[in-house]
């Protein structure tokens, strides 16, 4: 596709090639050199013209193109909402609708609405404007039609007073003359009723009787409330228990999780192999716990062993104590001779035998034995004392390093018996030594010497005795992991079994629930039908009462009116009333006859109201409160304002009637003529300017119901997607580790400005945990979730929006809100439901997400650019796995037969 700067006009040119269509060159002046003659190669893209970049994407792509990513730059005035390229929470509802909508095609429909809201406000506008006409001419005329009105009113209101004072003087006298013929019948009436009412008192004290006492009402109402109550109590454990199970539901997942990871310790083996092997590891251990402590054992006997040879209290220890404590010199044998290097092979046989004798003076011979009488395995030499030996004798024999004790007479007694042989040791006895000693025999550093050694000795088999014993200790641990995970696999399957059982037993509850719900809501109808009855009953039994007390009263004013009836007879004046009106009382029968039927119902005082009335409402028509004096004529002046017309009391005006009466009717004879001349040009304006109104209102009723009924379609058709768009949100989630996800969409009011959006809410909702409820998408929780579910929500906005057409969706910049461990999840997320509801991704990401599209996907081109300077890209990379190597073959050669021999640095990876 090429896009060409046209100069001459503020447009870019749009022309496409079927092929690969692009300058090659050596240098980058000889492609760019290439461009022109390229461009006129094209074909016009319409015809005999181009198309204009403003219809690229309906021109290339058709009008099913949905924005699921972009990148938000400097020149974009607002950022539209993203569902991947900001975290989920922070959207509004409103935002995530604009995105779905873009996704899903709904936003032309809104603007189609839009459009028909604009143009119903344009008819609104004009009968407005109409309506405003209209009424700004009303006020011009308001004050002359005013005007003229009440001059009119006060005619009409004129002539009914005259009429209303005849009629009120008629009335006087004929009342008079009724009242006296009626008040005879009323006074027996009144005695009548008197007595019907008392009848009537009874009546009612026997029914509230009947009401007070109806055992059998109160017998099925206590059955039908015991019944209501029983079945609610079991509907309201079934549910109880249910809340319970899901809870216990709730913590079994949760230890199933914990089960499950604990039970990849066990490396595949069953319980019962790791119990074996964890035994044959504790026996190891046991051996080698009993070798570190013999071990242990031999290093702390050579440690005490070498302490004593270095104080000198190895060898036959208690006597030499014993001899000390009773001031005997004495001392070990082999710690008093000495012996040289060429004397050790002939007299360390010799001593062998005496290595734990005690040397003591001959003079303290028999004190010595006296004090060891008892003791086994004590030898003891008796040596003379220094200087004792004659000289010469014993020279043969060692020396001795203690000065204390001469040993000469023992060691030579010991050569005699010796025989001269190196190993014998009694010639005489048959006794011989033929061993040789490594370490001498004699002389404490010797001994010290050789316990030092057997010491570190012992130690270094103790170290190895350590180091074996920590390995099978290590080896334990790792059975007895083993063994632990191959136990919580056995739990595991425990745990996934009560989980279905707890599960099956929740699905008998709710059939309980279902079966038992019509015995519930028949049972709640019939408890609702008893205490409706049960407060009809009261409401009865107050009504009864209070007509009983209501009649009670009655019956005291029925009498009391006897009495006022016998007064008034003696109060009437009848020869009065006639004289005041004139004539006859059956002249004024004829006139009272002549009215209509309200006026004849009308009372001396109300027809004086009336008549007073009535001729000051003609009065204030003419002659307003505010209205300056000098307007008034003389005669109307003189009546309101000195003879006190306008404040005095109905008294007063009565008396005035006839004069007001004579002069309003004067004047207003004198403006009847200009009033109607005036009406008749006011009542032509008001028909021509009430057409145009009517015109404009028709107008604006068509463009009401053409906006309604387009606003209801596209609401149904929203809310159908949304409700698609929901189901494979739900499905999505489901599928791919979640527990039920939602959408909630009410339908919004339409703005009143047409100018502004029909702005719709989208709120994401999902479970967190198994059975728990909707909880919205601002809950707080992890940006790992966020980000699962925003994948999902664009994956099925796709799917609502796509009908049954293979899907291609294209992703830019995905990673660029994610951290590293969800981009991976992101990806591989994609790609899951990608490869399940068969739709082709393809994403343009950043070079730090490339490790992940590579392990999500079937196929990965790099394209490479050295800088913003170069027009041109580097060679691309293809990465692909072995299933799609024929396609990255098909794609290197397809891309290296268009650039010529020495130009295809096309690198390819076959992973």
């Amino acid at each position: 596709m090429w896009l060409r700067i046209n100069r001459k006009a503020p447009y870019l040119n749009l022309r496409w090639s079927h092929s690969l269509h692009v300058p090659h060159g050596a240098t980058e002046y000889e492609r760019a050199a290439g461009v022109n003659a390229l461009w006129d190669a094209l074909p016009r893209s319409n015809g005999r013209d181009d198309f204009h970049a403003n219809r690229i994407s309906e021109v290339l792509y058709g009008r099913h193109v949905r924005c699921v990513s972009f990148l938000s730059t400097s020149v974009r005035s607002s950022a539209a909402a993203n569902l991947l390229a900001q975290p989920l929470n922070e959207l509004k509802p409103r935002q995530i609708f604009d995105a779905i909508a873009t996704l899903t095609g709904l936003a032309r429909d809104l603007e189609a609405e839009q459009a028909h809201r604009s143009k119903e406000h344009r008819h609104r506008t004009r009968a407005r404007e109409a309506q405003e006409d209209l009424e700004r001419w009303q006020m011009e005329t308001a004050v002359v039609e005013a005007g003229i009105a009440k001059r009119a009113q006060a005619r009409t209101w004129l002539d009914l007073a005259r009429d209303s004072w005849r009629a009120r003087c008629a009335r006087h006298l004929h009342d008079g003359v009724v009242r006296a013929e009626e008040i005879g019948p009323e006074v027996e009436a009144l005695e009548e009723q008197a007595a019907e009412l008392e009848s009537t008192v009874e009546t009612i004290e026997q029914e509230l009787a009947g009401l007070s006492d109806d055992e059998e009402f109160d017998r099925k109402a206590r059955a039908a409330e015991e019944l209501y109550k029983r079945l609610d109590k079991r509907d309201r454990e079934l549910e109880s228990d249910q809340g319970a199970a899901r809870l216990r539901l709730e913590e079994l997942a949760h230890d199933h999780r914990t089960l499950s990871e604990q039970s990849r310790a066990s490396d595949g083996r069953s319980l019962e192999q790791a119990r074996d092997e964890e035994s044959t590891a504790r026996l190891a251990v046991e051996d080698a716990v009993g070798e570190q402590t013999l071990a242990g054992v031999a290093v702390t006997d050579a440690q005490k062993h070498l302490a004593a040879a270095e104080a000198g209290e190895d060898i036959a220890t208690e006597a030499l104590a014993t001899l000390r404590e009773s001031g005997i010199t004495a001392a070990a044998l082999v710690d008093v001779v000495h012996l040289g290097t060429d004397e050790r092979t002939v007299w360390e046989p010799r001593l062998v035998p005496y290595r734990n004798a005690v040397v003591v003076l001959r003079a303290d011979e028999k004190r010595a034995l006296g004090l060891l009488t008892g003791r086994a395995a004590v030898v003891l030499v008796a040596a003379d004392a220094p200087g004792s030996v004659r000289t010469g004798a014993g020279s043969s024999v060692p020396g001795s390093v203690d000065l204390r004790f001469d040993l000469t007479t023992f060691l030579a007694v010991l050569a005699n018996r010796a025989g001269g042989q190196p190993a014998h040791v009694d010639d005489d006895a048959g006794v011989h030594v033929p061993g040789q000693f490594p370490v001498p025999v004699t002389g404490r550093a010797a001994r010290i010497v050789a316990a030092r050694d057997d010491h570190k000795t012992k130690i270094r088999l103790r170290d190895e005795a350590d180091r074996l014993l920590e390995v099978e200790r290590g080896k334990l641990k790792r059975a007895e992991e083993r063994t632990a995970g191959a136990r919580a696999a056995e739990h595991a399957a425990s745990v996934l079994a009560e989980m279905e059982r707890l599960r099956a037993a929740n699905q008998k509850r709710v059939e309980e629930q279902d079966q038992q719900r019509p015995a519930l809501d028949e049972a709640t109808e019939a408890w609702d039908r008893v205490r409706s009855a049960r407060e009809t009953r009261e409401t009865l039994i107050k009504n009864h009462r209070d007509t009983k007390n209501r009649v009670t009263g009655e019956i005291k004013d029925k009498r009391r009116a006897k009495e006022t009836l016998e007064g008034e007879l003696v109060g009437l004046d009848l020869p009065a009333r006639e004289a005041l009106f004139g004539d006859s009382p059956q002249a004024a029968e004829r006139l009272l006859l002549s009215l209509d039927e309200d006026q004849a119902r009308r009372s001396i005082a109300e027809w004086n109201e009336t008549a007073c009335s009535e001729l000051q409402e003609a009065v204030r028509r003419c002659f307003p409160e505010d209205a300056p004096e000098e307007e008034m004529p003389a005669e109307i002046r003189e009546l309101l304002i000195e003879q006190r017309w306008r404040v005095g009391r109905l008294e007063v005006r009565i008396g005035l009637f006839p004069s007001m009466h004579r002069a309003l009717r004067t004047h207003l004879k004198q403006t009847e003529e200009y009033d109607q001349h005036q009406k008749a040009q006011i009542d032509q304006q008001r028909s021509q300017r009430s057409s145009d109104l009517r015109a404009a209102l028709e107008g604006l009723s068509e463009a009401e119901l053409t906006s309604r009924t387009h606003r209801a379609s596209v609401a149904q058709g929203i809310k159908t997607t949304l409700k698609k768009v929901a189901e494979e949100f739900d499905r999505l989630d489901l599928r791919y580790g979640g527990y039920g996800a939602d959408l909630d969409f009410p339908e919004p009011e339409p703005p009143a400005e047409p100018d502004q959006p029909w702005q719709w809410t989208v709120t994401p909702r999902w479970r967190r945990a198994e059975g728990q409820r909707m909880s919205g998408y601002d809950l707080r929780s992890n940006t790992a979730q966020l980000d699962e579910k925003a994948v999902k929500l664009v994956c099925a906005a796709a799917l609502a929006g796509g009908g049954d057409r293979p899907l291609l969706l294209i992703l830019d910049e995905l990673g660029r809100n994610l951290g590293k461990q969800h981009r991976r999840e992101a990806v591989a997320l994609f790609e899951q439901i990608g490869n399940d509801r068969n739709i082709t991704v393809v994403g343009a990401l950043q070079d730090d997400m490339e490790r992940y599209a590579i392990e999500a996907s079937g196929l990965y081109v790099k394209l490479r650019r050295r800088s913003d300077s170069m027009p041109y890209n580097e060679a691309p990379v293809v990465v692909g796995d072995e299933t799609n190597r024929s396609r990255v073959e098909m794609l290197q050669a397809w891309l290296t037969s268009y650039r010529q021999a020495d130009e295809a640095t096309l690198e390819e990876v076959v992973a």
